[in-house]
């Protein structure tokens, strides 16, 4: 898990999203670094995938928008 949210930290300043995010995810390494396992790394985990799905979402159509446009 600390891995994973390693290599996605960096992504969330990219596509945008608020630095809140970006918070909970280092919470999340933390706990992963200390393999301590609590709820909250829980409740954190899936808020997290759910803005992520958003986000991949909302990416796609921007794409389909840009790529239609240039035909």
């Amino acid at each position: 898990m600390y891995s994973a949210v390693h290599k996605m930290i960096p992504s969330f300043s990219i596509i945008g999203l608020n630095s809140d995010f970006e918070i909970m995810a280092k919470k999340i390494q933390d706990y992963a670094s200390t393999k301590k396992q609590t709820e909250e790394i829980h409740e954190m985990v899936l808020k997290l995938e759910e803005v992520c799905n958003h986000a991949c979402i909302q990416l796609t159509k921007e794409f389909t928008k840009l790529k239609n446009s240039n035909k």
